[in-house]
């Protein structure tokens, strides 16, 4: 009797145990399964890849085109050589450079607005190119009307802001330009030195005073209206030689108010 019931309790342990080893299965087994609705033949997500922003739309075989995406994908690289292979691939477009600046024009515009980086980066291979038939491109860019906040909450992206370093960076292109004794460059910044923006003023009156020759703070002085010309005394400081205000974590909260009918800081 004994022995009947010793061998009826092994089977009982035996059954539990494959009984648990199938459960384990099924459970990996659905694992495997992803999680949400399983995937269907009309299901509408789609990825696209872009791999750049450019048609290339009028010589889709022309080979400066894959050299144009790689200086564009090099500008927004980093690492330890970044610069250096950004430059390698700079100096040959260069001696294209007259080609490649067509090219560039076609592509921007034809860009969306809402490209901001794509348009920028544009205009920065652009002026590093450093053509003199990108002028005419500058100074239709800088004539051209910031268009009106895109966005609700313009505090965390702005589309202003956008648009104003787009042309900003047009304004650095006239700057190297004057520098390389470009006259027509150096007018393109006096032309725009009462641009409706601020940045985009105060950025061609540096520029000019940066870039004009001994004459242009003169020069400046008599174009400018009286509201305007303290522009000129704007400085450009590295932030590092910018001295900063040292916190003192050691002055009780009591003492930092010694100011008659001031509240108490952080109050």
């Amino acid at each position: 009797m004994e022995a009947l019931q010793f061998i009826l309790i092994i089977i009982s342990i035996i059954l539990g145990l494959i009984a648990l080893a199938l459960f384990l299965k099924s459970r990996r087994t659905d694992s495997k399964l992803p999680d949400g609705p399983s995937p269907t033949n009309d299901s509408s997500l789609k990825i696209q890849v872009v791999a750049h922003p450019f048609n290339f739309s009028d010589d889709p075989g022309n080979p400066l085109n894959d050299q144009i995406v790689e200086a564009v994908n090099r500008m927004g690289a980093t690492g330890k050589d970044a610069e250096e292979k950004f430059q390698n691939c700079l100096e040959r477009l260069k001696p294209n450079a007259d080609k490649v600046t067509v090219i560039l024009l076609k592509e921007y515009t034809g860009m969306p607005e809402q490209q901001y980086l794509d348009r920028w980066s544009v205009v920065q291979l652009l002026i590093d190119l450093k053509h003199p038939s990108s002028l005419p491109f500058f100074d239709k860019l800088l004539q051209t009307p910031i268009p009106p906040e895109r966005f609700s909450d313009p505090s965390f992206t702005s589309s202003v802001g956008e648009e104003v370093i787009i042309r900003t960076t047009a304004v650095e292109g006239l700057v190297r330009m004057t520098k390389e004794n470009n006259d027509a460059a150096a007018q393109l910044l006096l032309q725009h030195i009462t641009h409706e923006n601020f940045s985009v003023k105060r950025a061609c009156i540096q520029g000019y005073l940066e870039a004009g020759g001994n004459n242009a703070r003169e020069r400046l002085e008599k174009l400018l209206n009286e509201n305007d010309r303290y522009i000129l005394n704007i400085k450009r400081q590295d932030v590092r030689n910018i001295s900063q205000p040292k916190a003192n974590r050691t002055t009780p909260r009591a003492k930092l108010n010694d100011k008659p009918g001031m509240p108490p800081p952080f109050s």
